[in-house]
């Protein structure tokens, strides 16, 4: 009779534990589910893609255009010639909201040069109330206008050679623009008597670009 009643017990605890893996089974798939990406009918895996600057690098929701600031680099030069294959430069360039304050004063200073016969520099007279920058490769003299912070230097230039259209394409380039033909600088040019010598004033603005040799140009 012992072995019986083991028996009738065992052939219940067998019966509850199937009852329990029925239970069981079902809570653990629909968990699973839960946890994978919903059990609910109609519920989907919802991808974002992320929009990318003109570089190719994703960006923020609601940036998708990148950096809008639309500043312009505005350049006043004066080509000095010294000979038919070199010239002296004079630059003046940054943005262009810090140049435009000083343009009279680029065009009373480009007034003071002189270009004696035999001279290996150009003769100037500083800018009143500008100071003169340190010495710098490639340049005959620095000149940086009143002002708190960084300011754009003005600078005239040990000679380098290139041909007017050459130097004024080049130019041209660091400020975004696309490079003149020949028949276009007397539209883009203006003549500019020092003394017996012809130079020649440029006036650019874009919206950046480039930064080309020679190394004193930048």
């Amino acid at each position: 009779m012992r072995h019986v009643g083991v028996r009738r017990h065992a052939i219940v605890l067998l019966s509850s534990g199937v009852q329990m893996l029925r239970i069981i089974i079902p809570i653990s798939f629909c968990l699973g589910l839960i946890a994978w990406g919903g059990c609910g009918p109609g519920d989907q895996i919802r991808t974002y893609t992320a929009p990318r600057d003109k570089e190719g690098i994703a960006t923020e929701p609601g940036n998708a255009g990148g950096d809008s600031s639309n500043k312009k680099v505005r350049l006043l030069g004066l080509i000095i010639p010294k000979s038919s294959n070199e010239s002296w430069f004079v630059k003046f360039s940054g943005p262009a909201e810090q140049i435009e304050p000083h343009v009279a004063a680029f065009d009373a200073f480009i007034r003071t040069l002189r270009v004696p016969a035999g001279a290996t520099v150009p003769l100037y007279e500083p800018p009143p109330g500008w100071r003169e920058g340190p010495p710098r490769a490639m340049r005959i003299v620095t000149f940086l206008p009143p002002g708190e912070g960084k300011q754009p230097e003005l600078y005239l230039s040990q000679p380098f050679g290139g041909s007017l259209l050459d130097n004024v394409n080049r130019w041209r380039g660091e400020v975004g623009l696309p490079p003149a033909q020949e028949s276009e600088l007397p539209k883009i040019v203006s003549e500019v008597m020092l003394g017996e010598v012809k130079a020649y004033r440029v006036d650019f603005t874009g919206p950046g670009g480039k930064n080309r040799m020679p190394p004193f140009a930048r």
